[in-house]
């Protein structure tokens, strides 16, 4: 039998049901660098965030782009997991350091709300001197 991520979410959520604990909101870490930039710092500085807003990060959800930062998203190899992660309901939102690691443009960043808008997921940037009405702690997408 095949299973599809949507019957492995449907299995997680009867196992959180019967387990009596609440489902925790899972997101996908995303990153951005250039070549020769110590990932790991980057990484537990997100992992501190996600942890002190109680969410989940699946193993499959920790997703670093190496390479020039100012490609867009459709020219990143790790974009299309976080993506696929997105579509397919394995994950809610995403949280990045700051609005760089997803947009470079007022343009683009405007095209992901409307996409994310669509899926009815929700981003976070750890980087709060980053912050803006864009990314407002916590305003979903769908608000």
């Amino acid at each position: 039998m095949n299973r599809t991520p949507a019957s492995y979410a449907r299995r997680r959520n009867i196992a959180d049901a019967v387990s009596g604990f609440p489902e925790r909101t899972r997101v996908i870490l995303y990153a951005s660098l250039p070549e020769g930039t110590d990932r790991e710092p980057i990484i537990n500085d997100l992992r501190a965030y996600a942890k002190a807003k109680d969410f989940v990060v699946p193993d499959e959800a920790v997703i670093v782009d190496i390479g020039f930062v100012g490609r867009s998203r459709r020219e990143r190899p790790g974009w299309f997991q976080a993506s696929k992660l997105l579509r397919e309901n394995m994950a809610e939102g995403v949280i990045t350091p700051n609005r760089l690691h997803i947009a470079n443009t007022p343009g683009e960043q405007g095209e992901f709300d409307a996409w994310l808008a669509s899926l009815v997921k929700f981003i976070n940037y750890a980087d709060a001197s980053d912050e803006d009405v864009h990314a407002d702690d916590d305003t979903r997408a769908d608000a």
